[in-house]
């Protein structure tokens, strides 16, 4: 499963086209993109509107995209970008900004964006290579007028129109030269600067090589309004055919842009109207213009190099219509204002915010000021309106260059398996084989987890109503990976209530950002001899299919508290600690404060108890592999029939057996640990940390299961098609305790270890003629699909920024601070980890966790008595019976310095790149 892709909901964004990236910028020629329009081309979307692509599973992962793991705006190292507006009417008064693609490059030079901000964050990531994009925008021009392309003829009123001016008595022959004038106008200007910027490109492009040369790899249309509302030009606009002469215009408009530039097949976008959504606009009037302005694309001579997106899909009604009924309030409050002069500025504004109080709820407040900094047509000013249509504009223009266009392939398999007793609920364990699900490392869209479980708290009844927090950590690969390989990593993903908080192990959680510590001190380090990373604990390079042990069991290391935070709720004294088996590590390694749970609570006491501070564990939990992404392209043939081909996909397998994947899933009574360890605590004998069997229900296999992948283009509307899994790999109990997947022989690739799932599939019908992509070979995929060429290459984000902790000398990370260090390790995923030694009691998660000095003291007493019993070398959780061991990578094993055996352990306080 995805673990903390939960956190983020089950969504995938974009796959990276696998080009092969050049070694020298010089080996290939820049590719330029042109973007031009209007108001929504120029783009009135505040930084301030960001945070509103976070509160939508659809759009959240776009918005990591936009901004650094700090929270700034990203700066596209590989993309550039000149940007003009015009302050007057000639091309001399045009402003030119340009520079490293950023935000800013919208209406507005300081704080707001357009398409380009995603358009080129996209596309850097769909070619791998350097880019440039030339953008020419204003506001309030038509297509008719204003951009009217050379080809297009004079300028010519409609019959209706000149019949109300002359009953108006204006002065025609004044008005008509002065649209004569204007006509063209920025057609012109537009041509003008994109010639200039491809006079001198290194002007814009510092290491531009004139010897490589540029490709006009693509131009963006995005424009309409002024047409749509003029009606003084297009006549019978309420009836089909109305703006028939728009889509001439724009025909001319894409001939001539390639004949001025020289580029006859140059791929082009036109990106429709998108004002009032899909429910108001497709009637009417805007209808016709929606159907007007995607005309072109269906011309013959414009087959296969001209596309159009559809914006409308991104149209944000709810916002729509709350900025409705505030303009609506704010016209009934400014008329009523004028009834009386003598209303200060103060009374006014009380006055307005006691009606918008009274009017709207403070979720819809907040929507107004997260998702609007412009109004109306402007597409609401609102980034999470703007930013997935930049990223729609690149993906369509890779599709017109290609045929080829990204897909991915996501589900979860399904582990069915028996329930035990209800009194089994102090935790669990289970061995998961560990391997590179992937051959080659994809990039930072990859997302996916390897088998693994959903630990919820037990309940008498139901459980209350938006009340999810868990754990559900384990193996895999995340979007916010920063430093991965084909190996997985392990996390601990514990989630707090509704994802307000996440925490993945010690100094690791939501985000990077220590002004809001969001679950990154929720994890205490238990072990003196494991360093945690904050990108995930490591597996050995090369790991390969072998059995990672691991395991939540709650230890009564503090005690219950009557108070939280300062409020009259309880804490409870359940530390849920993470187990784990390897073959080079056994034992505990960290945990859970119980404040970690318990913190919402102090904000709504109605919640205390109510967490897994102080519920038992559910004992029976889904057992399942969530996959978010794995890369995959779709073509289709001249026929029209559809293929599709995912990357290298990989499990294992055994040369003389089919591969456990799952084994020996077991869950507790308090009696295996909880009750010896609080009897030892209390004064009473020593424990061992064995987990006692005895005192546990293994879960059993029946051989069943399910899989739910499907393959599909990243962000679609359109139905998500599964794939004939079955065809290939059957469920099976190897024995009752022990789960895998049989592989038909002429399917599946094999290995050594490993087995390859089919590559290539064809859009057919299963048995009930529901769609569904069924196995093919690679020689009954046609050549003009293009999928023989595409590639999955290995892939290394480079200069990575570094995990850092806080450096102040007042924080909890210096005061009273570490007793020895700092040391540095190398990891086998290449970056650098540099680590200190605490005091157990005195590391950063314990400081701000809610405990007094004295509840500190009597933790670190514990935690000594385990430090001088538990050592490394014995059994705690019951060893597997099939199978090989995983190995933790060695660098993280450490010894304690001389003097630091018993109550210290190891902090990490930064992680980065080798020097």
């Amino acid at each position: 499963m995805a673990h903390n892709s939960r956190i983020r909901a089950v969504f995938v964004g974009l796959i990276l086209l696998a080009m092969s990236v050049p070694a020298t910028a010089a080996e290939k020629p820049l590719k330029v993109f042109i973007l031009a329009g209007q108001s929504n081309m120029q783009g009135h979307a505040n930084v301030s509107t960001f945070d509103s692509l976070a509160d939508d599973p659809k759009t959240a992962p776009l918005l990591k995209e936009m901004r650094t793991p700090d929270g700034k705006p990203k700066v596209c190292e590989k993309v550039w970008i000149t940007s003009v507006g015009c302050l007057g009417d000639a091309y001399t008064d045009l402003k030119e900004q340009k520079g490293k693609l950023t935000v800013g490059y919208g209406a507005s030079n300081d704080v707001k964006i357009g398409p380009e901000f995603t358009f080129g964050i996209t596309m850097e990531k769909l070619l791998g290579e350097p880019i440039l994009i030339i953008k020419t925008s204003w506001g309030g021009r038509s297509l008719h007028t204003d951009f009217r392309p050379p080809s297009g003829g004079a300028f010519e009123w409609s019959e209706a129109e000149l019949s109300q001016r002359k009953k108006r008595g204006d002065d025609l022959e004044k008005l008509k030269a002065e649209k004569v004038k204007a006509t063209g106008v920025y057609y012109r200007e537009m041509m003008a600067h994109v010639r200039k910027v491809l006079k001198d490109i290194k002007r814009v492009v510092p290491d531009y090589d004139p010897k490589q040369g540029y490709e006009l790899a693509g131009f963006v249309w995005f424009q309409g309004f002024n047409d749509l509302v003029d009606s003084g030009v297009y006549p019978n606009q309420m009836k089909p055919g109305g703006y028939d002469l728009y889509a001439e215009l724009m025909a001319h408009f894409i001939r001539d842009v390639r004949k001025d530039l020289s580029a006859p097949k140059m791929p082009f976008v036109i990106g429709v109207l998108g004002v009032g959504g899909v429910k108001q606009g497709n009637k009417g009037h805007t209808l016709h213009f929606r159907q007007a302005q995607a005309a072109p694309a269906s011309l013959p001579e414009f087959k296969d190099n001209v596309k159009v997106v559809d914006t409308a899909p991104f149209w944000d009604d709810d916002l729509d219509a709350i900025k409705q009924r505030m303009d609506r309030l704010n016209d009934k409050l400014n008329q009523e204002f004028k009834k009386d002069p003598k209303l200060t500025r103060e009374a006014k504004e009380e006055a307005r915010g006691k009606a918008i109080a009274d009017a709207f709820t403070p979720e819809e407040t907040k929507r107004l000021k997260a998702g609007v900094s412009n109004g109306g047509y402007h597409y609401l000013g609102a980034a999470k309106i703007l930013a997935p249509i930049g990223k729609a504009f690149a993906e369509a223009l890779v599709g017109v260059k290609t045929s080829v266009l990204p897909a991915e392939m996501a589900g979860y398999l399904l582990v069915p398996n028996s329930k035990v007793e209800k009194d089994n609920n102090a935790g669990f364990s289970l061995y998961v084989a560990a391997w590179p699900l992937l051959k080659n490392y994809p990039g930072q869209d990859f997302q996916s987890g390897l088998f693994g479980t959903w630990m919820f708290g037990q309940f008498e009844g139901p459980a209350p109503k938006k009340h999810y927090s868990d754990i559900e950590g384990g193996l895999g690969w995340w979007r916010d990976t920063r430093f991965a390989t084909e190996t997985p990593k392990f996390i601990m993903g514990g989630v707090a209530l509704g994802f307000s908080e996440w925490a993945n192990g010690p100094g690791a959680g939501k985000g990077r950002d220590w002004k809001k510590p969001t679950g990154k001190y929720g994890v205490a380090q238990l072990s003196p001899w494991v360093l945690w990373p904050p990108d995930g604990l490591n597996l050995k390079q090369g790991t390969n299919g072998e059995l990672f042990g691991y395991g939540y069991l709650p230890l009564p290391l503090t005690s219950p508290k009557k108070t939280t935070a300062g409020k009259d709720v309880p804490t409870g004294d359940h530390s849920w600690t993470l187990f784990l088996n390897t073959d080079n590590f056994k034992g505990p390694v960290a945990f859970f404060t119980p404040y970690f749970w318990s913190r919402p609570s102090a904000e709504n006491p109605k919640l205390g108890g109510l967490f897994l501070d102080t519920l038992p564990s559910d004992p029976n939990r889904a057992l399942q592999m969530e996959t978010q992404h794995i890369p995959a392209y779709i073509a289709k043939d001249a026929k029209g029939d559809t293929y599709a081909r995912v990357a290298p996909t990989q499990f294992p397998r055994k040369s003389e057996g089919d591969a456990p994947l799952v084994h020996r899933i077991t869950a507790y009574k308090k009696a295996a640990l909880w009750d010896g360890v609080k009897t030892w605590f209390e004064g009473g004998q020593a424990v061992s940390g064995e987990i006692d069997p005895k005192a546990s229900s293994a879960h059993k296999f029946d051989g069943k299961g399910g899989a739910t992948w499907e393959i599909y283009p990243p962000n679609t509307k359109d139905k998500k098609i599964p794939l004939a899994w079955n065809s290939f790999a059957t469920p099976v109990a190897l024995d009752d305790s022990t789960y895998g997947y049989k592989w038909t022989k002429d399917s599946v690739t094999k290995a050594d270890a490993l087995v390859t799932l089919p590559e290539y599939y064809r859009l057919g019908k299963d048995k009930k003629d529901q769609d569904q992509w069924v196995v093919v070979s690679a020689k009954d995929v046609p050549a003009e699909t293009g999928l023989a060429k595409v590639e999955f290459p290995r892939v290394r984000t480079p200069e990575q920024k570094p995990y850092v902790t806080p450096d102040e000398a007042d924080s909890s990370w210096k005061k009273p601070g570490p007793v020895a260090g700092p040391f540095t390790a190398k990891l086998g995923d290449g970056s650098v980890v540099t680590y200190s030694w605490y005091r157990f009691a005195d590391q950063p998660a314990l400081l701000n966790a809610d405990i007094t000095a004295d509840e500190r003291e009597s933790l670190q007493k514990r935690v000594e008595l385990l430090h001088k019993n538990w050592t490394k070398d014995r059994e705690y959780l019951p060893p597997p019976k099939v199978g090989k061991l995983a190995e933790l990578d060695p660098a993280v094993l450490v010894t304690p310095p001389k003097g630091f055996e018993i109550g210290y352990v190891p902090i990490v306080t930064r992680q980065g790149s080798k020097e």
